[in-house]
């Protein structure tokens, strides 16, 4: 339901887990559409998971990590023995998918393009910034900025190899969404 509400339609990568796509809309922005499909979907998996906590004692956390990213690529469907599929191919699916890996605790990762599709009175519905330990081991988080990927990570750790190819992409975490501006 959360995709038909946010004009998402739903794509096939291989190794994602659940991927939409936002294509542009006469009357509303796509990228305002795919940030409050996110949040909806993050809400939901906080609720879920309060849920299974509550009623089946669970002591694992349920989270969805999110990555956000805008570009502009190839799509088309492919047929399958049964039915078609909806698919994209290009630079933006594969940095969303890098994204997704790396947020950690059901964090919502957005790059810094996407967050430039919205407008500024869009953007001012959004809480953003970056995460640092601020000195005392505390973590702290930067509102309204962005950081490299190279500087949030260290890249000579092989289990970081694959964020290589997006080091210098700046990034952001949506820490929250208010009521769409109308």
């Amino acid at each position: 339901k959360k995709q038909r509400k946010h004009f998402a339609t739903h794509g096939k990568h291989v190794g994602d887990g659940v991927l939409y796509y936002f294509l542009p809309q006469p009357d509303s922005n796509y990228a305002l559409n795919a940030l409050e499909c996110a949040w909806d979907m993050h809400e939901t998996m906080a609720s879920i998971n309060r849920e299974w906590e509550r009623k089946k004692n669970w002591l694992n956390r349920l989270v969805l990590n999110i990555g956000l990213h805008v570009g502009q690529e190839w799509f088309g469907t492919l047929q399958t023995p049964t039915h078609f599929e909806f698919t994209v191919l290009g630079d933006a699916v594969n940095i969303t998918a890098r994204l997704s890996d790396f947020a950690r605790n059901g964090s919502i990762l957005a790059s810094k393009q996407f967050l430039g599709k919205l407008t500024e009175k869009e953007r001012s519905s959004v809480r953003y910034g970056v995460r640092r330990d601020n000195g005392n081991g505390q973590e702290i988080l930067v509102p309204e900025t962005y950081a490299r990927i190279e500087n949030l990570v260290d890249l000579a750790n092989p289990i970081n190899t694959k964020l290589k190819d997006i080091s210098n992409l700046a990034v952001t975490e949506i820490v929250d969404l208010q009521s769409s501006p109308s």
